[in-house]
């Protein structure tokens, strides 16, 4: 059981076993990434303010608690320090 979520721009074809996606109860969810440039001008002009998106840090020794607050509802960044 669990969620798989493809973070990435894929170009081609996959082959996947739906069998095992289906017997596993595994939740596939796809996540395309945006124009990096323009994220990436603001971010350094300091237009855009990202830590208003992180709502927990934890350091790598709670990394388990991190992922189980990540997992939350209303969760948006979780960050593991390191």
């Amino acid at each position: 059981r669990g969620t798989l979520v493809l973070k990435s721009t894929y170009k081609g074809e996959m082959s996947v076993n739906g069998s095992s996606i289906v017997v596993d109860e595994i939740t596939i969810l796809g996540s395309r990434c945006g124009p990096f440039a323009p994220a990436l001008r603001l971010l350094a002009a300091r237009a855009v303010d990202p830590s208003v998106l992180i709502a927990a840090r934890y350091p790598l020794a709670k990394v388990l608690q991190a992922f189980e607050e990540a997992q939350k509802t209303g969760m948006l960044k979780v960050l593991v320090e390191m």
